[in-house]
């Protein structure tokens, strides 16, 4: 959806704010069943979550395809949002189940480069494939049934054991302090991201009037430093700063920051400098998340790891809600050289949360 967000947003005739409301409304979606979804993942395992995840993307893709306007678009968004909401606790506890301390963070990482790595292959089909956006989404939505398919052979190495987890429990996982600042950082940085990955294209096509090749270029130079941000970061946290899962996430910060703020002079620069800035936001902003996510499964009892990316992807959730829809309106308001400053001073803010969390120190100490 974002590769193809030119044509989506003249098609649908959805503006700036109108194509941030349907993003939105996709991770509005991972907010409502954040923390249910982390429970049912502690309850049932991996292999009839990834099979549920699958076929809702694949029922919401077709219904994008059916659009003709802002409130279809929006329902189909939603409902990839629901069967996405079902990916990362399921995975994360996977990661938890099957490695070490000190390979998990490297493990997490690898496993989110399956985000960037879709992002370069749509920017590669936005580029090269002459046909309809609704033709593209629709095939789209086929592979994703077919994967989803594929999931029911999933021989799963370690079966968890049904957890005894109550909601109550998952109740008081949102009065510990420590995980209570991690979150906060978290929705931050996640508000920043869903930001900057959506905006990213429209921005070079606004404000450069850049052409596809242009475009591509930035697109995927972002993704592939996502890929390789998620993997390096996780490798620094296990063996270079052992377990260092905060220091890693302050550097972060303060590095997307700087980019954005190259990014405000790109246009000057020329396209140099905006496949720069783009490069160093993908790596920093674009490759956090493994960390994240390994910080919060590795916060609790293993027993309740689902619950606790749960209530992590509450806070990341609400903050990919909220960060698309508000950069829309920022821009039609203030313009995007306002909106993105108000972005960089954001992500210094969530530098602190994730300072003033730095005592949290992970339950689970197997090595």
């Amino acid at each position: 959806v974002i590769a193809l967000s030119p044509s989506i947003e003249a098609s649908l005739a959805l503006g700036n704010a109108g194509f941030g409301f349907i993003i939105s409304a996709y991770y509005g979606a991972m907010l409502v069943l954040a923390l249910p979804v982390g429970w049912l993942v502690d309850r049932f395992g991996l292999k009839v979550v990834l099979v549920i995840a699958h076929s809702l993307l694949a029922i919401g893709l077709w219904v994008l395809t059916l659009a003709s306007g802002l409130m279809l678009a929006t329902v189909a968004l939603m409902l990839c949002g629901c069967g996405y909401a079902f990916i990362n606790p399921a995975t994360a506890r996977a990661v938890l189940m099957w490695f070490p301390a000190r390979e998990r963070a490297t493990a997490m990482g690898l496993k989110q480069t399956g985000v960037p790595a879709g992002g370069v292959i749509a920017a590669f089909i936005a580029a090269t494939v002459d046909t309809d956006w609704r033709t593209v989404v629709l095939v789209m939505a086929v592979v994703t049934a077919v994967v989803g398919v594929g999931y029911l052979g999933l021989r799963v190495a370690q079966t968890p054991r049904l957890s005894a987890v109550r909601l109550l429990d998952m109740r008081r996982l949102l009065f510990l302090p420590n995980l209570a600042y991690f979150n906060a950082g978290s929705w931050v940085y996640c508000a920043g991201q869903t930001a900057f990955f959506a905006y990213i294209v429209l921005f070079i096509h606004h404000t450069m009037e850049a052409n596809i090749t242009l475009i591509t270029i930035c697109l995927v130079v972002t993704h592939v430093a996502s890929a390789a941000g998620r993997v390096l970061w996780g490798l620094v946290s296990d063996r270079l700063i052992q377990n260092s899962r905060i220091s890693c996430l302050l550097v972060i910060g303060v590095s997307a920051a700087s980019g954005i703020a190259l990014l405000m002079s790109a246009a000057a620069l020329g396209s140099v400098g905006i496949v720069t800035a783009a490069a160093l936001i993908g790596f920093t902003l674009g490759g956090y998340a493994g960390l994240t996510q390994t910080a919060a499964v590795e916060a609790v009892d293993p027993d309740r790891a689902g619950a606790a990316i749960g209530y992590n992807m509450l806070f990341t959730s609400f903050g990919a809600m909220v960060g698309p829809v508000v950069f829309g309106f920022g821009v039609k308001w203030i313009g995007y050289a306002a909106t993105w400053s108000i972005l960089a001073w954001l992500l210094l803010v969530g530098v602190i949360l994730f300072w003033m969390s730095k005592a949290m120190t992970p339950v689970d100490k197997r090595q």
